[in-house]
């Protein structure tokens, strides 16, 4: 490391002293090491600092080299050793003196490692190589100083334990309020807004998937509508590219912002899909056409458990079955789909789903079911589209509910019909 001068901003919270400034990515890059042997820390100070590296600064590599937008908040690092020097620079401004602003001169001996921002600064690396022209590119950075003695590692892995634990990830509500990568929420909110079915407050909007006992207007939960239009645009993307996808896969599709052109496609799926949803089930077409305040309140019974549809529990499941059998064979459409469950019982609290999605005993909804819900759903379309293992869990789960045997699961199931 060469002798280096950086103006910076001094700062003090409690009793840390600390320095905001700017450092190219070339400087993180040979300047920022990770917490290993070659800083001689402690093994628990190894243990604590150094956040063990997964494939996400893979991620963030991708990131930085795909996007031209990339943004990333602070680093914060930590310094020891050398012998950094700060000079203070006081000026004058509207008779007006300030005296936090300096010059950060290190000497080349220092060692610098992240406190956070580990996969970061491992993905900025990563990045200048793949595409060495961002290495002039700047983020902020907050160096404390750190002393390699047992006071100072104590002191390190308070701050570290601190960052840790009170930043608090993004909730999946926000995000999907918020997103302008995430096609799913993009498309999601642009429907709150255009389609019939979840404008004027007819979708929960809140970071919980359930819908509160007194709500009695919400068809359903945004984190609910999400997830059911992220099973949709996962159906249309294996179409479109005609390959498989892991969720882990989709995942990193929805990091970043497709085309205009896929985006209109996606929405147009979208739209067939909840039109057909209205057309062929009466109940959410009535509902569309109240505009009442209490348009779900029959649909949603604390004495029965109302309709599936009107239920996230219930809801999800079904479009999990209805794209899983898009995914098998594309070429059906979601109206023919759709229309092999026109006479399902809908009740929760009738047979087959009493129990399953119903407690009459309690009168609340089953809330551990929802893999077997979406099994019964695919083996009422074709039983032929469920794997072996999934047969299997069907049975098991179905027999462990009634307390029978598998082999009268087995024949019950079997009776279960559109």
């Amino acid at each position: 490391m060469e002798a280096i001068k950086i103006p910076a901003i001094r700062g003090k919270i409690g009793t840390t002293i600390y320095y905001s400034a700017n450092l190219t990515f070339q400087q993180i890059h040979d300047l920022v090491k990770k917490v290993d042997s070659e800083l001689h820390t402690s093994n628990s100070l190894k243990e604590v600092l150094q956040r063990s590296l997964t494939d996400n600064y893979v991620k963030i590599k991708d990131y930085i080299v795909n996007r031209n937008d990339h943004f990333f908040d602070s680093l914060v690092l930590a310094v020891y050793d050398g012998d950094p020097k700060w000079t203070e620079i006081r000026y004058e401004l509207n008779n007006e003196q300030f005296s936090n602003v300096g010059l950060l001169e290190f000497t080349g001996q220092e060692k610098i490692f992240p406190v956070d921002g580990q996969h970061r600064v491992e993905g900025i690396k990563a990045a200048i190589i793949q595409k060495p022209e961002i290495a002039t590119e700047t983020i902020n950075v907050m160096l404390i100083g750190h002393s390699n003695t047992p006071e100072g590692m104590e002191r390190s892995r308070r701050i570290f334990s601190t960052l840790n634990r009170y930043v608090k990830p993004v909730r999946l509500g926000d995000i999907i309020i918020l997103d302008e990568d995430d096609i799913v929420a993009i498309v999601t909110r642009e429907l709150l807004e255009t389609y019939p079915l979840f404008m004027e407050n007819r979708i929960k909007v809140s970071n919980s998937k359930s819908i509160p006992k007194e709500d009695k207007q919400s068809f359903t939960s945004l984190m609910t509508l999400y997830d059911c239009n992220k099973e949709i645009f996962l159906a249309y993307l294996i179409n479109k590219e005609h390959k498989k996808y892991s969720q882990s896969q989709l995942k990193d599709y929805l990091r970043n912002r497709p085309s205009d052109a896929i985006i209109e496609e996606y929405t147009a799926e979208l739209v067939c899909f909840w039109d057909c949803m209205r057309s062929i089930f009466p109940e959410i077409n009535r509902y569309t056409n109240d505009n009442s305040n209490n348009a779900a309140e029959s649909f949603r019974s604390n004495n029965n458990g109302g309709n599936l549809f009107f239920r996230p529990i219930g809801l999800l499941p079904f479009v999990e079955s209805v794209t899983r059998i898009k995914q098998i064979d594309y070429a059906v459409s979601y109206g023919d789909i759709l229309n092999h469950y026109a006479h399902m019982e809908r009740i929760v609290s009738n047979e087959p789903w009493n129990y399953i999605l119903w407690n009459p005993l309690t009168k609340k909804m089953a809330m551990r079911n929802q893999s077997l819900v979406k099994y019964l759903l695919i083996n009422m379309y074709d039983g032929n589209l469920l794997t072996d293992k999934e047969k299997d869990e069907m049975k098991k789960r179905y027999a462990t509910i009634f307390n029978i045997d598998l082999s009268e699961a087995e024949r019950r199931i079997s009776e279960i019909s559109l």
